[in-house]
């Protein structure tokens, strides 16, 4: 305060002391009051101004600290309240925190026991699952052991059945050559029967034309071969009598005789055709119905990869490999080439390709003439499965597969290619079969089986693959020779397994 004193005094004594605007300083009259006079009068002035600021102050100071602690006031009742007010809603929401905490650990122990409860019934239909599967697996390997069992004891009867067929056939021949020789002392006893009682009946060939060979074998016996054109319908037995026949008894000049009631009945030289073939005489010796690929095998029950006979339409039984495993299984694998510690050749010769070669459980051609048999009833499929020396493997897959006959070449049609190994049989499509002594592909400068180590092939112009190639071991130098998928791996490039098989469409 007294530095504000001070400074207020220093701004109003220049203006008691008549300093002008124009900082100059004016002159008193005589009758005026002195400047000390003057001076005196402002500081009073200026204390009573002090003194009415001061109060003024100190008014407005206790206006503001009561209206300040009036706010405040204010502001604490205002904060008190919200604090109740929060700390109602902690309260509350606290409370409603402890009630969802218990239902929360009920619900927990609910859903834990329910769990409890589930993995327990998971785990007894687990093992339930396992003991049928178990018992599913057992009984499926009891049933292929019986199949297979049966399929081995029809194999074996078949070919004991065709071996006691041969030799009845054998032993019929024999009755035939028996019968010529019957039939040439029946002439002589007819002639001497001739000469003494007169000419007997006689039969023509008509009579007996149509019969059948014993067994109902379709083919009519051929008198003209057994030397019967003159046997008669019925001989008379030699332990007849003396003078006794009953070949003339329709003759109405031959005189009856007491003898004639020691005749025996008449005897049928060739035995009559059984009544079961009177329908169709074709079935009467047709053996069972053999499957024609392995997709007929795969549809009797037996489900394990290995060989099994099968009978291509119109061709002779054959052992072929069935790979039941793959791609739902009943593939009838035409070309195996597999890691053996002796392989065969596939050099062969164009009859060799035409029947077929090799063991099918190791390395082997199924042959051409089995594959036209099996793909020209009904439309094939064809799958390749493939594995490198690395052990990496691939697939390739045909929706349609083909193979014509002898006339065309074997020709082949292939179509609607799927897989990961690439589509290498695309450039055989339409191509002719070709081996090292036929050669039928397209290339000008020679034969495609010479120039890739003599395996036959629907070569055209020498194909990007080559399952008939020389069994060699990886990458390789010099000339295309080995086995090859030209799409996967490049044609110096022999794999170590590739399996081609076919399967009828479903």
């Amino acid at each position: 305060m007294r530095h504000s004193i001070v400074a207020v005094a220093a701004i109003l004594l220049p203006l008691a002391l008549g300093y002008d605007s124009n900082h100059q300083f004016q002159t008193f009259d005589n009758g005026a009051l002195s400047p000390m006079g003057n001076l005196e009068s402002l500081v009073k002035s200026l204390q009573k101004e002090v003194t009415d600021i001061r109060k003024e102050v100190h008014t407005r100071m206790d206006t503001m600290k009561y209206e300040l602690t009036c706010e405040i006031r204010n502001m604490k009742e205002a904060l008190s309240k919200e604090r109740e007010e929060m700390s109602a809603k902690v309260d509350h929401v606290a409370l409603e925190m402890t009630d969802f905490k218990k239902k929360l650990k009920r619900g927990l122990r609910r859903v834990g026991t329910q769990n409890d409860d589930i993995k327990g019934e998971l785990r007894s239909q687990k093992a339930e699952l396992f003991a049928v599967r178990n018992s599913v697996y057992d009984a499926r390997e009891e049933v292929l052991d019986k199949g297979n069992l049966i399929l081995r004891k029809v194999n074996a009867t078949n070919g004991t059945l065709v071996c006691h067929l041969s030799d009845l056939r054998t032993k019929l021949y024999k009755i035939n050559n028996n019968l010529a020789f019957i039939s040439d002392e029946h002439k002589k006893m007819m002639d001497v029967m001739t000469h003494r009682f007169g000419q007997p009946k006689k039969y023509s060939s008509e009579d007996y034309n149509d019969r059948l060979l014993p067994g109902c074998t379709y083919t009519p016996l051929d008198t003209h071969e057994l030397g019967l054109d003159a046997l008669n319908k019925s001989f008379v037995n030699e332990t007849l009598p003396k003078g006794v026949s009953g070949l003339d008894a329709d003759r109405p000049d031959r005189p009856t005789s007491p003898s004639e009631d020691l005749m025996p009945p008449e005897v049928t030289l060739l035995p009559t055709m059984p009544e079961d073939c009177n329908d169709d005489k074709r079935k009467y010796l047709e053996y069972p119905p053999m499957p024609r690929d392995c997709k007929d095998v795969f549809d009797l029950g037996f489900m394990e990869n290995g060989v099994y006979r099968i009978q291509p339409p119109g061709l002779s039984s054959r052992e072929v490999y069935c790979d039941h495993h793959t791609a739902g299984g009943g593939w009838t694998v035409m070309v195996a080439r597999r890691k053996q510690p002796r392989h065969i050749s596939f050099n062969r010769s164009w009859h060799e390709y035409e029947v077929g070669f090799g063991d099918p459980s190791k390395e082997y051609w199924i042959g051409l003439k089995g594959l036209h048999a099996l793909t020209s009833g009904r439309p094939h499929q064809l799958r390749g499965d493939m594995e490198d020396w690395e052990g990496n493997t691939a697939w390739a897959a045909y929706t349609f597969f083909a193979v014509s006959g002898e006339e065309d070449k074997y020709r082949l049609r292939i179509a609607g290619y799927t897989g990961t190994a690439g589509d290498s049989m695309r450039h055989s499509h339409h191509q002719m079969f070709s081996t090292v002594d036929q050669d039928n592909d397209q290339e000008n400068w020679g034969s495609c089986a010479r120039g890739r180590g003599g395996g036959g092939w629907w070569w055209g112009r020498c194909a990007c693959t080559q399952p008939t190639g020389q069994y060699r071991r990886g990458r390789y130098q010099g000339p295309e020779r080995g086995i090859t998928w030209w799409h996967w791996k490049d044609s110096n490039y022999s794999l170590k397994t590739l399996l081609l098989k076919i399967r009828p469409l479903e």
